[in-house]
């Protein structure tokens, strides 16, 4: 498996996907927010970082490549498998017909793992807000980032503490911004 994410231009991106003997090349512009889209999709599939009855068994969404229309559907195949079929809408018409350009199984794991390391390239090469300025003034999805990071080292969820856990109204949720940083310390040592 093979996964690569680059900017290459204002509000551009190079995607390379290759599981098994297929592959597809994607060119999303800034029109969709196609790595938040992804990295937010795939945490809607783990209990480690989505709320129980939030969790999904399957997941959609649209990259924008101008005039085409890539729709992705990750689907859980098991607690180790994911189906990833991704569709092209020639024209950027859902109306009509599109074509199924990627069809094919993968390890989760192995598909995250790819993704965050794409991720980590991405935060190397551009920064924090040298990826805002590239990608059109929108920023890095860094609890996304930061969430799949710890999911991959721990195969847990990030530690979150609840305050007042018995009043749900008034809860105040927090992470610790030191064991955040201590992620990003080990990206850029």
């Amino acid at each position: 498996m093979k996964f690569t994410y680059t900017l290459n231009n204002i509000g551009w991106a190079d995607v390379y996907l290759q599981i098994g003997e297929s592959e597809i090349y994607i060119f999303p512009s800034y029109l969709s927010e196609p790595l938040v889209d992804l990295v937010r999709s795939v945490e809607l599939l783990l209990p480690e970082c989505t709320p129980q009855d939030e969790i999904k068994s399957i997941v959609y969404f649209d990259w924008n490549s101008e005039p085409a229309i890539h729709n992705w559907k990750i689907e859980m195949k098991s607690k180790e498998k994911i189906q990833i079929n991704i569709t092209v809408y020639d024209e950027g018409i859902k109306t009509i017909p599109g074509k199924l350009e990627f069809s094919e199984e993968c390890n989760l794991n192995e598909f995250i793992s790819e993704v965050v390391q794409f991720m980590e390239a991405l935060l190397r090469d551009h920064g924090i807000l040298g990826y805002r300025k590239q990608w059109y003034a929108q920023d890095f999805p860094m609890s996304s980032y930061l969430q799949l990071k710890y999911y991959i080292l721990n195969q847990s969820s990030f530690p979150l503490q609840i305050r007042n856990p018995n009043n749900e109204w008034i809860e105040k949720l927090e992470t610790s911004l030191k064991d955040e940083i201590n992620i990003l310390k080990k990206l850029i040592m």
